[in-house]
């Protein structure tokens, strides 16, 4: 129940304001948010530590890859405006986990999650400027493992 009222209290603060309409919206999307996520009986536990971890780290890459983005923008050439799409399979098994790498991913400039494939966890993501495949995978799987740590499941 806690969880419900963080999770309205958030999408007011998201809103701006507080009004009817954002209001019913909120009602709206905290059901369906609870529908979705406790409907099968698997719940997550956040992990402070872990979530300062995670939050640093996605800081760390809103920093380089604005950086990288304003060179592309401001300094063209064909390595930094190249595009891609990546495909990784990821490794802990829970479409709750691959979500959050997909939208961690799609807030950092210059990368954008495509798809999220849900039954075998393989997640497709454009990406802006020549990339390691490699390496890229790498990142992927390294931000995958913080977000494994910043959420627990608990079997209810």
């Amino acid at each position: 129940m806690s969880g419900s009222i963080a999770l309205f209290v958030l999408w007011i603060a998201m809103m701006g304001e507080v009004s009817v309409a954002n209001s019913l919206s909120g009602v709206v999307v905290v059901a369906l948010v609870n529908w979705l996520f406790v409907h099968n009986h698997t719940r997550y536990v956040l992990r402070p530590l872990g979530a300062a971890r995670l939050t640093l780290s996605v800081l760390k890459s809103l920093v380089t890859s604005s950086w990288q983005v304003v060179l592309a923008v401001l300094l063209p050439n064909a390595q930094r405006t190249a595009t891609s799409v990546q495909n990784v399979q990821l490794e802990h098994g829970s479409a709750f986990i691959g979500a959050i790498v997909a939208n961690a991913i799609t807030l950092t400039p210059g990368t954008m999650s495509l798809e999220l494939h849900a039954e075998d966890l393989i997640l497709s993501v454009h990406v802006l400027g020549e990339v390691d495949e490699a390496r890229f995978r790498a990142n992927v799987l390294a931000l995958e493992e913080m977000v494994a740590r910043a959420v627990r499941e608990r079997k209810s």
